[in-house]
């Protein structure tokens, strides 16, 4: 075969391959060329995957050059609750910093001083129960309760109790040496407890929390309302907690002693001995050292399943924690309308899945 008839045949080929360039252009002008990219995608390829159209999506840009026009995804804006009453002065409240939330969206609902960082004395127990709970337990063996220098009114140092029975005694009566001797068991250093639960921390988001010890007893264990109502929407969310913290008493037996000891629970608005309205209390804990006042948080709900966070720091007396807490809660439901629970017949979406894209139905 000549030259001549070489280049000929060539140059036929190139023509075949651009006219069909044409002929595809043209096509893929037709499919993607409206601005309701996913209709047309759909009517042309009516049996195709989400997989597959996120193929030809990618190939088309490639092929026909330029972008493809594609409507933004779709946003459903949760509904607030919103208040319709008048704001509460809060210079009524004897705590240095409050804040009450709404569980479902995380709005907040009313705010003191919410930022200020102040001691949180045995709230702190919620974080090393957080952290106790990644561990490994078998909570049926037995242990003796540890002899740190500790007052304890509860357990003694050389007890034996079964380490559910400690978890108990430190989350309902608050006991010290019961957190003590659970965070000894593990085997960890308490520098290493104290670094998991810094960490745990700021997984949380609870960017203003510090920690230097596990009980609370040390005012160097700082916290803010805002941290701390974000610290008690996690606890509640594990059963082993929250459990507990819905509890009124507890009974141990020490053999070493002869003795039974009968704990009730800190918690005033649990044990009803300060009267509230709420229609549900899904649990709660207190702290008080000197330097932190009398702190208190719990959440709640009404008859219409609305839950909220109430979070009290440094409340003047031991029983003004309790009672601020009821009154601002109160105050809430009493103030604070919620969206109807069903929006046409669906159920509201969370706020975690609000954000939808719809390409096939």
């Amino acid at each position: 075969m000549n030259n001549k008839l070489k280049n000929d045949l060539a140059n036929q080929w190139r023509n075949v391959v651009g006219v069909s360039s044409l002929i595809l252009g043209f096509i893929l002008i037709g499919i993607f060329g409206s601005s309701d990219f996913a209709s047309n995608l759909k009517a042309k390829f009516p049996s195709k995957s989400s997989f597959l159209v996120a193929k030809v999506v990618e190939s088309s840009v490639v092929e026909a050059g330029g972008d493809v026009v594609i409507d933004p995804p779709k946003f459903v804006i949760p509904e607030l609750p919103e208040l319709v009453g008048e704001p509460v002065d809060d210079n009524i409240f004897s705590a240095s910093s409050m804040i009450v939330k709404d569980e479902e969206t995380g709005t907040v609902l009313f705010k003191k001083n919410e930022y200020d960082r102040r001691p949180i004395a045995s709230v702190t127990k919620l974080m090393s129960a957080l952290v106790l709970l990644e561990q490994n337990i078998d909570w049926s063996t037995t242990t003796t309760v540890v002899g740190d220098n500790v007052i304890d009114t509860h357990v003694y140092a050389g007890d034996t109790y079964t380490l559910e029975e400690l978890w108990q005694a430190g989350l309902i009566a608050s006991s010290n040496k019961a957190i003590l001797t659970l965070v000894d068991y593990i085997h960890w250093t308490e520098e290493a407890f104290m670094e998991r639960m810094n960490q745990k921390a700021i997984e949380l988001g609870m960017a203003d929390t510090e920690f230097v010890e596990p009980t609370g007893l040390d005012e160097n264990n700082i916290s803010t309302a805002s941290d701390v109502s974000i610290l008690l929407a996690e606890v509640l969310k594990h059963e082993k907690i929250s459990e507990v913290l819905k509890e009124k008493e507890l009974n141990l037996f020490s053999k070493e002693r002869n003795k039974k000891h009968h704990m009730w629970s800190t918690n005033w608005v649990l044990l009803g001995w300060v009267s509230h309205n709420f229609s549900h209390f899904y649990g709660g804990k207190t702290g008080f050292i000197p330097a932190s006042g009398y702190n208190f948080t719990m959440q709640v709900g009404d008859e219409k399943g609305h839950i909220i966070n109430i979070v009290v720091l440094g409340a003047k007396s031991h029983e003004d924690r309790f009672t601020e807490a009821r009154d601002i809660g109160e105050w809430v439901f009493e103030n604070y309308t919620w969206p109807d629970d069903l929006i046409e017949g669906e159920e509201k979406k969370s706020v975690s899945s609000t954000l939808f894209i719809e390409l096939d139905s």
